[in-house]
């Protein structure tokens, strides 16, 4: 090439005179290589070659365990060279994975991997892992020390609690351990007995919560390990500590083990907001689920609010090829996703109005008279009769004088007073407390053929109804004479709700409310109606994240109960966000609740349990510790109340606080009341940065122990075995750091037991806690951990016993007529508790998003209906005009669909004129690694390696996408960085307004690029969920550094934003009907029922994804500030591409020669297995 063509083509690049022609050499890769004709000829000697092959030469390779939060487990193959890993591939074994009857699986489920687990090697040489155990300068002072307090309030010193803002010194291990120790035994002591209560009263705490306490110091420490289900043992254990310090509790109070507490447990699924909390309102047990592999037995899948394609990477196959082999894919979404592509249909709604959709397709279906009349009267409570006096389900003992409730022997033991339930593997059938019997009433009907109310007993449903010969009535008002002479009027539950849909939720109004189409709503209602009970409803995590989310789950239920697409093969709701179910291992409280007064020293001897620990939920404390109150209500009441917290350890877990909603709020206001705040981890993350004590631990490559996990989306039981490859950073495991605090309580105390209750991971046994949980497991029990920790390390997985294959959720109910775990047996779409009566959502109804919408927040939509009688505002005691975070809660305020879309939202005067939504993007943003180079560098349009632009925080950054027509309207061109701000009563923190508090302000307030995308609709704004956030150390790092990156000098953070997070505009909320203390569902680990709350089953679940923002511009997108991005300047970018980008989009570029020819049809390959299917039958 000639000087005057290279100027030529520098010109045409816009460069002007390249000052390094190697650097434009670089860039453009159009201009014509250096061409040889015959290689061999030009280099005879081709020991050139070696740098290229030795690049894929190993010495050995090993077998690993790779279990983030989000692809569900695979089991890979790492490969070293000098000890060193240097790549990472599947092991191809999922194929030979068999159960204990010989069925073995399809090869159909290999290859198992993403790209996330590929690159893995990387974080494990990163330089953000936790090489040993680290201190907080100032909490080591404060121990060492003695504590120090003040006499009055008995706060710690605020100058030596600036987490965040202090650094770290690196001690050994042992010390580490100590100091841990003497923190908590402190701290019990400190808060517990009369003194312990008026030092949290003087705090500040709610009375409610101190009262919680019970006198208790120990209840003040919380221990949480994320996701347990993705280590039985090692993620376990930390809930497992919260059962040992009940021997911590016994010294200080000096009480016996009958009157010993524990600590508190922090929720997990729920706190993620994983947790569809409409799920056990409708069947009484946590989530209904289906594997995933089941989606080619269905004839129309309805992809709910579920990014398959990016959330669920591993299992994404089984969707594209089941829509090659007939399976219609519709997709129902709030935005262009990457699913949507993969869908015959795409209907995008307006964020959070999920429940008003999935009532629209139920007024068509009732109203066309689509519905499966047998379903519905066998299976669900729609026939039951409602009081129109009180609302309240009719009762059989209400009706008929003397009437005696029928003896209930369908799936069903009625467990005495004093006695404890059979262990869950030999349960067979629900598990009824005695004292409970009342709550499990016969109700009442109205028979049609005789015209009289009759009786119904939870046994009678399914094909035990069919045989008692009642034909329910489902539309009606009927006149029922009481037991004591006086008469009222009793409406079918189906009726009740026939109304509220062809009054209220008609194709017309909700196409208003949710943006859809009328055609389309109609359409899709009448292709579920025509499959027969052959609709899978995979719903994601999206529609989890409002406030309305359990009225989505009902409303959705109703649907596929109407349809028969419940419990059926291909027929089914499933919930997909998080690994949840850990109640798989239903042995797990063997090891989670062994009795620390009482630990099994002998490897077969039987163990003892005893639960002394509280479980709580994590979303009071990232509200800001409070309880719900407002006016005269007291929202939050009963076991729903949690604790003062003063103690914090957490292990397999960055979203308590480094990605907790309301982030900075959190680390600003809250943590500082707590004293000690510990985290387990083997990449330094932002929960670190606010931490006390680090413990520096292994990552899955590195495993000295054998640990277990599952999934809920495949069959699969997976082993994490124990590796050969070498501790480099000075780590130990999990369990060792359990152990260890355990053993320096014991020092401090001088009781043994504290060390004997972790015997047998100092013996370097943990086979035995592992084989005591499979042995007390129903899907495990056979199983051998030596021989599951065999298989696992040469790549292979085992199958879960499992009675249907996929495993379908409900399948016993609607195939054996097994009741469900509700008071009536039934699916339950009317709830009749006090609570739900006072909220309005005793039907299925809808409410607007508690902030995301354009209109009035939290309104109940609906005209006038006899069933819809709310307690207003005014009867709580407040203003109906207060909206206000606490009051917007409570707030029941009913209006007509017409009315509601004359309303606005009141920050929209303001300018927070748009939704602000934070979806989680598994494919590359959630869990692990979004930090990792490569991750962040292909994490959307501004990866850049080299860093041009030192503006850039990463080689990647985060980036808020808005339509193209609203960033022109802002005055914000694509790729300017811009600031987004939330509500400013609240956002990004309380009191950011105040004086002195402008550092903390200026980390805590959004900086990002804005992406100009037309897959979003105008008026909502859409930031990835789990980039990690600004903290003082890196806007620190940010603004000294001579690279500019956002980065700890001190301990290597590194941050995907220059200023703020995603978290900046986020607040945990509060629902009252998660908070009640009637609804009854089934306990974790066994079929056993019980009332009120649970953790991870029924509690409050926060909608983070609830908020308004507005948006600013702050810079030019331009390297250095200057001028419009560059691939806006190129024509690259959407609403700015130049006449060769829409030639191309056009496809223009493409020369057809001829046409391809038609794919053959694969065979479908899906073993089921009930009863159990001939020995060595594939599955999957």
């Amino acid at each position: 090439m000639d000087r005057r063509r290279f100027l030529q083509i520098a010109a045409m690049a816009g460069l002007g005179t390249a000052v390094n022609p190697g650097d434009l050499l670089a860039q453009y890769r159009f201009l014509d290589p250096v061409r040889v004709p015959n290689p061999l000829q030009q280099y005879p000697n081709r020991d050139w070659e070696r740098i290229y092959r030795d690049i894929f030469r190993h010495d050995r390779t090993f077998t690993f365990l790779c279990a983030p939060n989000d692809t569900h487990n695979c089991l890979l193959k790492g490969f070293l060279k000098n000890n060193v890993l240097v790549r990472i591939e599947p092991t191809y074994g999922y194929g030979k994975a068999t159960d204990l009857s010989g069925n073995r699986a399809s090869a159909r489920w290999d290859p198992r991997c993403c790209q996330k687990g590929l690159i893995l090697g990387r974080r494990l040489y990163g330089d953000r892992r936790v090489k040993g155990a680290f201190v907080r300068k100032g909490f080591k002072e404060w121990v060492d020390k003695g504590f120090p307090r003040d006499p009055l309030t008995g706060r710690a010193p605020a100058e030596l609690m600036k987490r965040g803002w202090d650094g770290f010194v690196r001690v050994s291990f042992e010390e580490a351990y100590t100091l841990h120790a003497k923190a908590l035994e402190n701290i019990t002591r400190t808060y517990t007995g009369e003194q312990g209560r008026r030092f949290l009263l003087e705090q500040g705490y709610d009375p409610a919560m101190v009262d919680a306490a019970a006198g208790a110091g120990v209840r003040t420490l919380k221990f949480r390990g994320g996701m347990a289900k993705l280590g039985i043992t090692r993620i376990v254990g930390t809930y497992r500590m919260a059962n040992l310090v009940a021997l911590l509790d016994a010294q200080v109070r000096g009480v016996g083990p009958d009157k010993a507490l524990g600590g508190g447990l922090w929720d997990s699924y729920s706190w993620h907001t994983d947790l569809p909390p409409g799920h056990p309102m409708v069947h009484g047990d946590q989530t209904s689920e289906f594997e995933l592999f089941d989606v080619e037995n269905s004839k129309l899948v309805v992809v709910w609010g579920m990014n398959w394609i990016t959330t669920k990477m591993p299992d994404s196959h089984w969707l594209t090829e089941a829509r090659l082999k007939g399976t219609k894919v519709v997709v129902l979404t709030v935005e262009y996703s990457a699913t949507a592509n993969k869908g015959d249909e795409v209907i995008v709604i307006r964020p959070g109005t999920d429940p008003a959709f999935a009532l629209g397709l139920a007024s068509v279906i009732v109203g066309e008279k689509l519905y499966d009349v047998d379903f519905v009267k066998r299976y669900t409570d729609l026939p039951r009769l409602v009081r129109m006096d009180t609302l309240e389900p009719l009762l059989a003992r209400d009706v008929f004088p003397g009437y005696q409730e029928a003896q209930l022997s369908n799936w069903i033991n009625v467990v005495k007073t004093g006695q404890r339930p059979t262990p869950t593997v030999s349960q067979n059938g629900m598990q009824m407390p005695e004292a409970m019997r009342a709550e499990f009433a016969d109700f009442v009907m109205w028979d049609a053929k005789s015209g009289k109310p009759v009786a119904v007993s939870r046994d009678q449903m399914g094909e035990h109804f069919a045989k008692a010969g009642v034909d329910p009535a489902l539309e009606g008002s009927f006149a029922v004479t009481l037991a004591d002479g006086k008469t009222i009027q009793a409406r079918p539950v189906f009726d009740l709700t026939r109304q509220y849909l062809a009054e209220t939720m008609t194709p017309e109004a909700v196409s208003k409310i949710t943006w859809a189409p009328r055609a389309a709503i109609e359409s899709l209602a009448r292709q579920i109606a025509a499959a027969g009970g052959k609709t899978l409803f995979p719903v994601g995590m999206g529609p989890n994240q409002f406030f309305n989310n359990d009225l989505k789950d009902r409303a959705i239920f109703l649907v596929a109960a109407l349809t028969g697409s419940i419990g059926r093969l291909g027929g089914n709701v499933g919930s997909y966000a998080g690994n949840y179910r850990t109640s798989l291992f239903s042995g797990v409280p063997l090891y989670l609740a062994e009795d620390p007064f009482n630990a099994q020293l002998a490897a077969d001897g039987p163990v003892t349990t005893r639960s002394y620990y509280r479980g709580e939920s994590l979303h009071y404390y990232a509200a800001g510790e409070v309880v719900h109150r407002e006016g005269n209500k007291q929202f939050t009441t009963g076991p729903h109340v949690p604790t003062p917290t003063k103690a914090i350890w957490l292990s397999n877990s960055n979203s308590q606080i480094a990605n907790t909603k309301y982030h900075y709020n959190v680390v600003f206001n809250t943590l500082p009341r707590q004293e000690c705040v510990v985290v387990n981890e083997w990449w330094w993350s932002g929960s670190c940065e606010y931490s006390d004590i680090v413990y520096g631990v292994d990552s899955w490559m590195e495993f000295k122990y054998p640990d277990m996990t599952a999934s809920n989306t495949n069959p699969f039981l997976q082993v994490f075995p124990r590796t050969p490859l070498r501790r480099n950073f000075g780590t130990v495991s999990d369990l060792d750091t359990y152990a260890g605090v355990s053993a320096a309580l014991g020092k401090l105390t001088g009781d043994r037991r504290f060390a004997d209750y972790w015997k047998f991971v100092t013996d370097n046994k943990v086979e035995v806690y592992l084989q005591r949980i499979l042995d007390a497991s129903a899907p495990t029990k056979g199983y051998q951990i030596r021989d599951l920790e065999a298989l696992a390390a040469q790549g292979i997985p085992a199958l879960m016993n499992v009675r249907t294959y996929p495993r379908t959720f409900s399948w016993e109910q609607v195939h054996e007529s097994k009741p469900w775990y509700t008071r009536t047996g039934r699916l339950e779409f009317y709830r009749g508790e006090p609570e739900f009566l006072e909220a309005g959502e005793n039907m299925v109804v809808y409410r607007e998003p508690v902030d995301s919408t354009f209109y009035d927040p939290n309104a109940i939509v609906a005209r006038p209906h006899p069933a819809i009688r709310p307690k207003t505002p005014e009867d709580y005691g407040f203003d109906r005009a207060k909206r206000d975070w606490s009051a917007r809660q409570g707030r029941n305020v009913v209006l007509t669909p017409e009315e509601l879309l004359k309303t606005q939202h009141p920050l929209l005067p303001s300018g927070y004129a748009s939704i602000f939504h934070t979806p989680k993007y598994r494919h590359g943003s959630h869990t692990t690694p979004i930090d990792t180079d490569i991750m962040s560098n292909f994490f959307g349009p501004f990866g850049d390696m080299y860093r041009r632009d030192k503006r850039s925080p990463h080689v990647g950054e985060a980036y808020v996408d808005i339509s193209p027509e609203d960033g022109r309207a802002m005055g914000v061109n694509d790729g300017d960085y811009v600031w987004v701000d939330g509500d400013p009563k609240d956002n990004p923190f309380k009191g950011w307004q105040d004086k002195g508090r402008e550092a903390e302000y200026h980390i805590a307030r959004l900086l990002c690029r804005a992406r100009y995308y037309p897959g979003t609709p105008k008026g909502v704004m859409r930031m990835w969920h789990n980039g990690y956030m600004a903290t003082p150390g890196s806007v620190r790092g940010h603004e000294t550094r001579p690279d500019g990156l956002a980065k700890n000098p001190d301990t290597n953070y590194q941050s995907f934003f220059r200023y703020g997070s995603h978290q900046s505009l986020t607040r945990s909320w509060l629902k009252p009907t998660h908070q009640t203390n009637s609804l009854i569902t089934r306990r974790s680990y066994s079929h056993e029922v019980g009332k009120g709350f649970q953790p991870d089953v029924h509690c409050v679940t926060g909608a983070p994804r609830e908020a308004m923002c507005r948006v600013l511009k702050a810079e030019d997108g331009g390297i250095g500030g200057k001028g419009l991005w560059r691939p806006v300047t190129l024509g690259f970018r959407p609403t700015n591409e130049s006449a060769a980008m829409k030639q191309y989009m056009g496809g223009g570029f493409v020369v057809r020669k001829a046409s391809a020819a038609p794919l053959s049809p694969v065979g479908r390959g899906v073993g089921f297995r009930c009863p159990p299917l001939p020995t060595g039958e594939r599955v999957g």
